[in-house]
């Protein structure tokens, strides 16, 4: 298997490489086409919603399958690092949504949706990022699936409070039932998947195929990413100017979340890979379900600023990847000092990192 593991790791690592492109293409295929062919939309939208929703499960479901709750411990002994996170994740994020949405957008479905985006707490993908800066992979792991079992209960809440505050009607059967649907069901089903698959093939087989899983929650983004589009093409079009409102909260809060983290990590002595593994998915959000979410529950309209995030998202967090040796020397360590550390906690503690990307640290040298 080493030949196939060899191809579905360069894929995977393709495809995150170029996540920006790929959802740039598919958004650009999504309007023209959707333009020219507005006349069958109008007329399959049905069948339009019932591939949003074929999308969304081939999204959503690998990206369960890939969260180990055996890391549940590891983030509670670190109350600093979970700290945060979670403030990071339900204070800051929503916050900013609100200030930047009020600031550029003045469309308040499209407001809704950026903070949606903004709300739905970091993926396994950050786990990945993690990885390329020579983090604390098991820390990080541990925060995401930490942070994804929170938000269960937090994010309708905040939604609601939302809606009440900002005068829009949430259709609160709805957001539960999409809640339940989206993210509650493909948990329980993923992570029972994950321990049978773990059984039943041994931990270095899974490790093999785990990156089939976030391939296919890639694909599946770009599915529901160039649906949304084609499906709303001429209501995009009319709201070009809004929907460009989005890029300009996503260059602000990109700009300022990475800067402050970095600066105040450093502050409070946070070491540099527990920095690292509390940085990512502190910032990095899951626009995969948030996108779910906004499509499922609420009009076409919400769905655009989840849905457009993920290419700006991607560049901000390889652009700081790619500044890795100097981030390191502001926290004052050295990348061998790194490497020593990271050979040393695998020969203590051979564990699977199962979580997306978690054996890439291994596997690219520089980052990108």
């Amino acid at each position: 298997m080493p030949n196939e593991n060899s191809k579905l790791v360069k894929l995977r690592d393709h495809l995150d490489e170029f996540l920006a492109v790929y959802a740039g293409i598919s958004i650009a295929l999504g309007l023209i086409t959707g333009y020219y062919k507005a006349g069958w939309v109008a007329v399959h939208r049905p069948l339009i919603k019932e591939l949003e929703m074929a999308a969304i499960m081939l999204m959503i479901f690998p990206m369960m399958v890939m969260l180990d709750i055996a890391y549940l411990g590891k983030a509670f002994r670190n109350w600093k690092a979970l700290t945060v996170t979670l403030l990071m994740n339900f204070g800051w994020g929503p916050l900013w949504a609100v200030i930047l949405g009020d600031l550029f957008l003045h469309n308040q479905l499209l407001k809704l949706g950026l903070f949606i985006a903004w709300l739905v707490p970091c993926s396994s993908m950050s786990v990945g990022y993690v990885g390329l800066m020579k983090g604390n992979i098991e820390l990080a792991t541990a925060l995401v699936v930490v942070s994804f079992l929170v938000a269960v209960p937090l994010i309708p809440l905040y939604i609601k409070l939302y809606g009440a505050a900002y005068h829009v009607t949430v259709p609160t059967m709805v957001l539960i039932k999409t809640i339940i649907l989206v993210i509650i069901a493909p948990l329980i089903v993923g992570v029972a998947t994950h321990e049978a698959l773990v059984r039943r093939l041994g931990i270095e087989r899974f490790r093999r195929i785990s990156p089939l899983f976030p391939t296919i929650t890639m694909l599946g983004m770009f599915m529901i990413i160039f649906e949304i589009f084609f499906g709303s093409s001429r209501m995009i079009i009319t709201h070009i100017h809004s929907v460009l409102g989005v890029f300009y909260s996503a260059m602000v809060f990109g700009t300022v979340s990475l800067t402050f983290m970095t600066l105040f990590l450093r502050s409070i002595r946070f070491k540099y890979r527990d920095a690292m593994a509390t940085l990512f998915p502190s910032i990095g959000k899951n626009e995969g379900t948030a996108i779910a979410i906004a499509a499922t529950a609420f009009s076409p309209l919400v769905a655009i600023a989840p849905a457009t995030l993920p290419v700006f998202q991607v560049v901000f967090l390889l652009t700081y990847i790619k500044l890795r040796s100097k981030i390191m020397n502001f926290y004052g360590v050295k990348p061998e000092e790194i490497e020593e550390v990271i050979v040393v906690r695998r020969r203590v503690t051979p564990r699977l990192q199962t979580s997306y990307q978690g054996e890439v640290s291994g596997e690219r040298r520089g980052g990108r």
